[in-house]
């Protein structure tokens, strides 16, 4: 079990749940500015979908590592444990997963990334994934790898050899998997490693004691709040070509590790109070809601957005209504699917005890 003061409170899962949401947020930004709706006016975000994105990674190998070294592999009852796991994880995954693309199988134009019967076969087993399919296929892949990680880091090896192992992990991943010569939109788990090990370890950490939680200072307590707001426009391609920068939109998708650490030290900031302000944003109920529905808005927001850019409304106005289309058609498919699907999984997992 975790060491006391390490475990994770209401709070801090109410932010992780915000965290969830402004990643599919991200999201859903860039794709609108792809399809020339901003949702700021003027500002285009066309190219930090993939943050989004590798903030999802970090965040689950996170949470799903946390879990595995609370009770890790090796002892009594391991196998029923990994049962319960693979029941949960895909019955998290795949039945909203299977029913979008059998969607955008039916329909005449599908739901914006073109299916075939072979497509669907391929998506469903992991061969596969087409425009913004490509992270599913990824994040399932670690989740196998989760457990092994676990038993890894929970062994009684001193603190640095585990993080010397950690760090050999990473480098022997990019040595295998140049960030460089990784194409866009892969779907091989190996070129994405760093960042999930960056959550991983960050969860080690976070269960041995090796970060505290103490409150934030008082003195220049929203200054971090600021340097990040800055430092994350900094990486936003429209703001890089303002400032005279001759940044393509992929400038940075390649930036693996860069992005894992960037996105475990937000994330660790968070929950150790130091990003008052982000957290209290985080903590909204709207952002919550997001987070809670982040899946569904990840799979279903480019129909929502093609819809809207339809509309003989405005631009401004017409990338807000993708927005809110998309959030309530997520809504729906987390009560329609989501929610049964996990309620399920609770069923089936409480039998396996």
């Amino acid at each position: 079990m975790t060491r006391a003061g390490t475990a994770l409170s209401a709070a801090d899962s109410a932010a992780i749940d915000g965290m969830r949401g402004l990643a599919a947020l991200i999201v859903v930004a860039s794709h609108a500015s792809n399809l020339g709706l901003h949702l700021v006016p003027g500002l285009s975000l066309a190219g930090t979908g993939k943050y989004g994105v590798y903030l999802f990674f970090v965040i689950s190998a996170f949470l799903l590592t946390l879990q595995w070294l609370q009770a890790p592999p090796g002892g009594p009852g391991t196998g029923a444990a990994l049962g319960r796991y693979m029941v949960r994880r895909v019955l998290r995954i795949y039945p909203l997963y299977a029913a979008v693309l059998l969607l955008g199988w039916l329909l005449p134009r599908g739901l914006g990334v073109p299916m075939d019967g072979l497509a669907v076969w391929m998506h469903l087993t992991l061969r596969e994934g087409r425009d913004l399919y490509w992270s599913v296929p990824v994040e399932f892949k670690y989740y196998l790898v989760i457990p092994l990680v676990g038993w890894m880091l929970s062994m009684r090896w001193p603190a640095t050899v585990k993080l010397l192992a950690v760090l050999l992990l990473i480098a022997v991943g990019m040595l295998l998997n140049p960030p460089a010569r990784a194409a866009l939109n892969s779907i091989a788990l190996g070129d994405y490693l760093p960042i999930f090990l960056c959550g991983s370890a960050l969860a080690w950490a976070w269960t041995a004691g090796a970060v505290g939680v103490p409150g934030a200072r008082r003195t220049g307590r929203f200054v971090p709040d600021l340097v990040l707001v800055v430092l994350l426009a900094a990486t936003v391609p429209a703001v890089l070509q303002a400032a005279g920068w001759q940044a393509a939109p992929d400038l940075l998708h390649r930036q693996f590790l860069a992005w894992g650490l960037l996105w475990s030290t937000v994330l660790l900031m968070v929950l150790r109070g130091r990003l008052p302000a982000w957290t209290a944003a985080l903590r909204w109920r709207a952002m919550q809601a997001c987070g809670r529905w982040c899946f569904g808005i990840y799979l279903l927001h480019m129909p929502a957005l093609y819809l809207a850019k339809r509309l003989p409304l405005p631009e401004f106005s017409r990338a807000w209504v993708g927005l809110a289309t998309a959030l309530a058609v997520a809504a729906f498919a987390h009560a329609l699917i989501e929610r049964p699907a996990m309620r399920w999984a609770t069923k089936i997992t409480q039998k396996t005890r």
